[in-house]
């Protein structure tokens, strides 16, 4: 494992370099004074009273600058072992979340959680377009105020070259602030990314007619809740050291790995089965996966239309493929680590 190529801020609140650098100073002028009595004493018994005196003298110097030594010493030591198990652990993160990434895209669409659908024909189809909202603030800021003051002096002069003189000044600052703002604002649709909501007719468990609610997240939805999901554990582990900085430049890479692209064709593709169904024709056949959401009820994580490869549109397997990925890096760590709660 290489050093870490800095301190992180976490490990740099532990130093007290101030109090380490003014204890050295003082313990060395101690140690100055001390040879004094070394060098310019005839015998050794002057010597080693005048020693004795010095150290008596200069008791609450070498006492603080020992105290301060100590103190920053240890905050060395501490600080350096934060670090060095700080970047154990971010470059055990880097090598699961490098694994990670090298799973495939599939891996995450699929848990123990989901439910296999093959429902008979669309019965309706919804898009919601995700919303963008861009604006821009203007004003002006206008401050007004006045200053009231007086003063009173005497003076007295003694002499042609002497003179005594007092005065007194007292004043006040009054003012006031007005602020004008407009915002202009314009909201547009990004129409590629579009949210889904579809129904189905079904067939029930005792056979009789029954329908299916199926919804899914935009793209662009599914990839900033992946990134959140990364952050937040960045976060816990602290922006202030290398394990979350670590971790929040994967976000990124992970979200664009694992999120979905395929909501807004599986949307289209629904219009086609209903347009070919009212007009007579043939539709193909649809499978939808999906995690059960209410009675009759799934967000989809994945489906088919008629021979078409799986669409991918909602990785309900990522927060445990993270969370096993998080927890197997603070595993290897030296020491093992646990994220503070």
């Amino acid at each position: 494992m290489s050093d870490a190529p800095s301190m992180c801020g976490r490990a740099r609140r532990q130093l007290h370099r101030k109090a380490l650098t003014v204890g050295i100073v003082m313990l060395v002028i101690v140690v100055v004074l001390s040879a004094l009595p070394l060098i310019f004493a005839r015998t050794g018994n002057g010597a080693l009273g005048g020693l004795v005196a010095v150290l008596l003298f200069t008791s609450w110097l070498w006492i603080i600058g020992l105290v301060l030594v100590i103190v920053g010493a240890l905050g060395e030591l501490k600080a350096r072992r934060i670090n060095r198990e700080d970047w154990a652990t971010a470059t055990a993160l880097a090598a699961h979340a490098d694994q990670l990434l090298a799973q495939p895209r599939a891996s995450a669409y699929s848990s123990g959680a989901v439910i296999e659908r093959d429902p008979r024909r669309v019965l309706e189809v919804e898009r919601h377009f995700d919303e963008k909202t861009a604006g821009e603030a203007r004003g002006t800021l206008m401050h007004q105020f006045s200053m009231f003051g007086q003063s009173f002096g005497v003076g007295y002069a003694a002499g042609n070259r002497t003179s005594v003189g007092a005065s007194v000044h007292a004043g006040a600052i009054r003012g006031m602030s007005d602020v004008h703002l407009s915002l202009d604002s314009t909201t547009r649709h990004d129409l590629m990314g579009d949210a889904l909501f579809a129904l189905f007719e079904t067939v029930g468990q005792d056979g009789s007619a029954d329908t299916l609610r199926v919804t899914a997240l935009s793209n662009g939805a599914v990839h900033e809740w992946i990134h959140a999901l990364v952050s937040q554990t960045a976060q816990r582990f602290g922006m202030d050291t290398h394990s979350g900085v670590t971790i929040q430049g994967y976000a990124g890479r992970l979200a664009s790995h694992f999120g979905p692209a395929d909501v807004s064709y599986l949307s289209d593709r629904l219009h086609l089965a209903l347009a070919q169904d009212k007009r007579g024709e043939q539709a193909p056949q649809i499978q939808v996966d999906g995690v059960a959401s209410g009675r009759g009820a799934v967000v989809a994580t994945s489906a088919r239309v008629g021979g078409s490869d799986d669409l991918r549109i909602f990785p309900t397997a990522f927060p445990a493929m993270w969370g096993q990925s998080v927890g197997g890096a603070l595993a290897a760590a030296v020491p093992p680590k646990e994220i503070a709660a």
